[in-house]
């Protein structure tokens, strides 16, 4: 190991504090979406600590006629931040740094304040620590050492904090993507410490479908039409189309699970959320059933939506609804990526051999049923080779109560960033 790599790892190891200092300030900000509120105060935060360590900063606010097209209870200006820093030895090599801002919201079970970042027994506990607001408290601490030992990094920094990917339809990685800020190569600081490489995530799709009835007396029902009732033939059939569809398989590996059906990659078809009535004596006028449906990168987001309306007007030749609506909420696309083929995902995997030990046969290769707005980048750009790298573990409790990381695994994934940016 290069000796001005071997100290900064040691003065990593010194960061406690800092790390601490960078945690409780991302993490105090409750940028929980939806309703995602408090975006332009957590770059009131982070914002100055990027200038401090001189970065040119810029922020991007979505367009409010774009966020009018995501049907979720959305509040406040959907605030971006670009921070640009150049390196003195890039010869106009550029990295995009990525991480989101946004986080789910909290339920219940927690017993650590979820917006305080309480260290407890080596573990930092917070909602964000793993997903994934402690990556950017990692990078900040990261780029501090690398300028205490007089490291340069060997790109220019383009680092993208940005909004609602945990919502998904119009993230906004996907708009700075459209508008030309990301530039270079794709660095995501969502992932983990643990021996994976992903090679695939799945597409994400809401499909709601509404039955409309005529309201009455329940003692007079015949003078009324039952818009549960004219659900079931549409739920039969949807049934029976989520039993085609949950038998396909994709290429790609499947995470490993005792329980899944299949070694490789395959669609999941949730029939999620149905609601109808209001009184037991009032026949109910509307009926709402809400699909969640994730598909492979061998489905086609066309197709998928395309027999799921074949299915309900299938239904709709035997039920008593008067009419049906039908509403698509695309949340991302399905994304395939080079795996070790990339050549930034190749350094980002010795990296992880360099920093932990890991072996070559530790490794796990596999997609995963999870969605992401880094293929709204690949869309847009056509980009396969992004590595993945985060703070967190496959037990880190993500979007769960008492969400933590390892404050050993903070510090193994700044020798992570330190070794992939600069060595």
């Amino acid at each position: 190991m290069d000796s001005r790599e071997q100290a900064a790892f040691e003065r990593a190891d010194t960061m406690t504090d800092r790390i601490l200092e960078h945690f409780r300030d991302v993490i105090s900000v409750d940028t929980s979406v939806p309703p995602g509120k408090n975006y332009d105060v957590f770059m009131d935060v982070v914002e100055p600590k990027f200038q401090a360590l001189g970065f040119e900063t810029e922020r991007v606010v979505i367009p409010q006629e774009l966020i009018d097209q995501i049907p979720l209870p959305l509040e406040g200006p959907r605030v971006n931040l670009v921070a640009r820093r150049s390196s003195p030895i890039s010869n106009g090599e550029k990295v995009t740094i990525y991480a989101h801002v946004d986080v789910v919201p909290i339920e219940e079970g927690w017993t650590y304040e979820p917006f305080a970042a309480t260290y407890e027994d080596g573990k930092i506990y917070g909602r964000g620590t793993a997903d994934m607001k402690g990556a950017i408290a990692s990078l900040l601490t990261a780029i501090e050492v690398m300028d205490a030992e007089g490291i340069h990094p060997k790109y220019d920094l383009i680092v993208c904090l940005c909004t609602d990917e945990e919502i998904g339809g119009y993230p906004g990685i996907w708009h700075l993507a459209k508008e030309g800020y990301v530039q270079g190569h794709m660095l995501c600081l969502e992932g983990s410490q643990d021996p994976r490489v992903g090679l695939a995530s799945a597409g994400c799709v809401d499909v709601t479908i509404t039955t409309i009835g005529r309201s009455g007396h329940s003692g007079m029902n015949f003078l009324s039409v039952n818009a549960i009732d004219g659900m079931i033939p549409i739920l039969n059939e949807l049934y029976e189309l989520k039993q085609q569809v949950e038998k396909r398989e994709g290429s790609v590996p499947g995470p490993p699970h005792p329980d899944a059906p299949s070694d490789k990659m395959t669609p999941m078809f949730n029939l999620s959320i149905i609601n109808g009535g209001r009184k037991s004596n009032i026949v109910p006028s509307s009926c709402t059933l809400l699909i969640n449906r994730r598909y492979i990168p061998e489905e086609k987001f066309e197709d998928v939506v395309g027999e799921i309306r074949e299915a309900v007007e299938r239904g709709m030749e035997r039920s008593v609804a008067e009419d049906v609506k039908i509403d698509v909420f695309h949340v991302y696309p399905a994304l395939k990526k080079a795996g070790l083929e990339g050549e930034h995902t190749r350094k980002m995997y010795e990296a992880y051999k360099l920093v932990h030990g890991y072996k070559d046969e530790d490794f796990v290769f596999s997609g995963g049923s999870g969605s992401t707005d880094m293929a709204n980048v690949q869309q847009e750009l056509g980009w396969d080779d992004i590595p993945f790298t985060g703070p967190g573990r496959m037990d880190s409790r993500a979007h769960g109560a008492n969400e933590f990381v390892r404050m050993d695994d903070v510090k193994a994934h700044m020798k992570i960033l330190i070794h992939y940016l600069a060595f």
